[in-house]
């Protein structure tokens, strides 16, 4: 999903948090959770990627346009998820549990979207222990797509998020295509 669309998404369970729980901080944990847990993007690009043009357009080029090598993304992790899930059921901590609530949503919105722009397993990708087994090689776990250019605009780019390049269309129908309905065996 865009950035854009977690900082919406975000904001709209935010508001419900603060209108069902009255709570401050467990809507501040719903944001941390929903939009701030992409953090670990910034982490992997500064630290793995040792990518130093820092400003916000290029951070979010490189990932729109799909020229990310690495992908540790610790925040975003099943793994993660179940030991914070214990702890929060383990302490009863209201902030720990919002910020889980928050963390699934963006989760939930990442598997159902992002999905869309990888040949691979989206599902998969989100265990820490798969990423692990792939040595976070992006590329081995999101597969070899092109991305169209991101817009040109960074308010653009930020809600629309990033999309795959479509493939050239064949013009002619391939020689062992089927048609439907197959036609009659002639004799």
């Amino acid at each position: 999903m865009s950035p854009g669309g977690h900082l919406v998404t975000t904001a709209i369970a935010c508001a419900g948090t603060a209108a069902l729980t009255g709570s401050w901080s467990a809507t501040a944990a719903v944001a941390a959770g929903g939009f701030l847990i992409d953090v670990d993007h910034a982490i992997d690009y500064v630290l793995f990627e040792r990518n130093r043009r820092l400003t916000p357009d290029a951070f979010l080029r490189s990932y729109l346009e799909g020229r990310v090598q690495w992908a540790v993304l610790v925040l975003h992790s099943y793994e993660l998820f179940v030991a914070l899930g214990f702890i929060a059921w383990w302490t009863d901590s209201l902030w720990l549990t919002a910020y889980l609530w928050g963390a699934t949503l963006h989760v939930a919105l990442d598997l159902t979207f992002n999905g869309e722009v990888t040949p691979n397993s989206i599902v998969a990708f989100y265990s820490f222990t798969y990423r692990l087994a792939h040595r976070f090689d992006a590329r081995r776990l999101l597969g070899r797509v092109q991305h169209e250019p991101a817009p040109a605009k960074f308010w653009a780019a930020f809600f629309s998020g990033g999309r795959l390049a479509q493939p050239p269309r064949p013009t002619a129908a391939p020689a062992l295509a089927r048609t439907w309905p197959p036609s009659e065996p002639s004799c």
